[in-house]
């Protein structure tokens, strides 16, 4: 019996027929399109599903299965699997595992987050480069080295200059693009412009929110102690 072809499969076959017609490179782009993306989209699923049977064996102790909110479950579990599907990172994948797993716990429980800000961390983890994840690494770094005991309460205040000397192989002005993801989602707060500006934003403010420590740590397994 024949399997029943998705619409995302129609769209691969579309592609690949396009590209085909390319002289004398369309094929092997084709080939790559076809045999590769299914593939690697499939191993996302598995590494996902992988990480979070984990996560799910290490805290089977703090969940209760009963007391889940479907509904709420249902709705995160459609948004990490999107990020899922769209990306090979490991560092997306464990924290799409981190999400479904801090669903799962008790009311209650000190790591359990509001489904509020569950769902907002799904939205960042979708739209979110993974450039403006390690961005946001090392801004919760600096923080912890500068305010070890305060730093997941008070917001951290730092230049631009310190992400760019941490970062220097990354053009200064793509990296104020990822700081300025970031600061859409409130992970991190971009204070304002200097009264007087050095050149490439080298003085621009920069906040680290305790909204970004708790991504951070919470999604991608920073160490938190």
């Amino acid at each position: 019996m024949k399997s029943k072809k998705t619409k995302s499969d129609h769209a691969l076959a579309i592609i690949k027929a396009g590209v085909s017609a390319i002289p004398y490179i369309g094929g092997a782009i084709a080939s790559l399109i076809g045999d590769y993306v299914p593939s690697a989209t499939q191993r996302s699923i598995e590494t996902a599903i992988e990480i979070l049977k984990q996560k799910i064996e290490q805290i089977s102790d703090r969940i209760n299965p009963d007391t889940v909110n479907k509904e709420e479950f249902a709705e995160l579990f459609k948004s990490c699997y999107l990020s899922i599907v769209r990306t090979q990172q490991r560092q997306k994948l464990n924290a799409a595992a981190n999400l479904l797993a801090n669903i799962l716990l008790r009311e209650g429980d000190p790591e359990k987050l509001p489904y509020t800000e569950l769902d907002h961390f799904a939205r960042c983890l979708e739209t979110l480069s993974i450039g403006a994840i390690e961005v946001l690494g090392h801004a919760v770094d600096l923080a912890k080295k500068s305010k070890p005991q305060l730093y997941r309460v008070d917001p951290f205040r730092f230049d631009f200059q310190q992400l760019q000397d941490r970062m220097p192989q990354t053009d200064a002005f793509l990296l104020m693009g990822l700081v300025g993801e970031l600061n859409s989602a409130n992970l991190v707060h971009l204070a304002g412009a200097p009264t007087i500006a050095t050149p490439a934003y080298a003085n621009y403010p920069i906040q680290l929110t305790p909204l970004g420590v708790r991504f951070c740590e919470r999604l991608l397994d920073n160490d938190r102690n």
